[in-house]
């Protein structure tokens, strides 16, 4: 695990999120990237119920991420967030009478990886129900998990690599980590929930977070 920051992007005004990911592949694959594997993740919302829970917070959004097929990760409204063994989702079902999930609001995001000398290339489309919202890609530099001095060198492989396909921020000073330090699996979680969090904002007839 090194670091990674995640870029949301839409396909241009006459592609379809399936041309821009197809374009994606093709650029990685005249690079001589390898093809790894696929990936997914999946996101619920866990809501209270009204009058009769008494446990602080009102929601909390639980991750599942196919790098860590191990793990289940539970974010609070307050952006904390529990890393804990996937048998947590066992402990969520006989909670049902305090929290229940909102099915309108479950996000998956799927897609490939590639990897190209000591960078990882994962992209793919996200999903709110059967809704297409956004494209996503991750950087990620494996050899590192010090945040200040890896984020310069994702940024000058993003500019290089995907910056003909992909539009490019200036800068990656406004990347949200939990730990500004030492870059944790929960940094990457963090990021994509920023991300899922936007997609129902644009959509407020599927409950979005406020």
């Amino acid at each position: 695990m090194g670091v990674s920051f995640v870029l949301q992007w839409y396909p241009q005004y006459n592609q379809t999120s399936s041309q821009a990911e197809e374009l994606l592949y093709n650029h990685l694959t005249k690079l001589n990237a390898k093809l790894a594997s696929t990936w997914r993740m999946d996101c619920e919302q866990y809501g209270a119920v009204p009058n009769l829970c008494t446990i602080a917070g009102k929601s909390f959004q639980v991750i599942h991420s196919s790098e860590h097929e191990q793990l289940s990760f539970a974010v609070s409204d307050l952006m904390s967030v529990i890393v804990a063994e996937r048998s947590f989702d066992t402990i969520l079902t006989k909670l049902s009478d305090c929290y229940q999930v909102n099915m309108l609001t479950r996000i998956e995001a799927k897609g490939k990886k590639f990897e190209i000398g000591d960078f990882a290339v994962k992209y793919g489309s996200v999903f709110l129900g059967p809704s297409f919202k956004c494209l996503v890609v991750e950087v990620d530099y494996r050899p590192s998990s010090y945040t200040k001095d890896t984020l310069p060198l994702i940024y000058e492989f993003l500019t290089i690599v995907c910056g003909n396909i992909i539009p490019i921020p200036e800068n990656l000073n406004h990347v949200a980590m939990l730990n500004s330090n030492f870059y944790q699996p929960s940094d990457t979680i963090f990021q994509y929930l920023q991300i899922f969090n936007e997609c129902r904002r644009v959509n407020p007839n599927m409950g979005a977070v406020s």
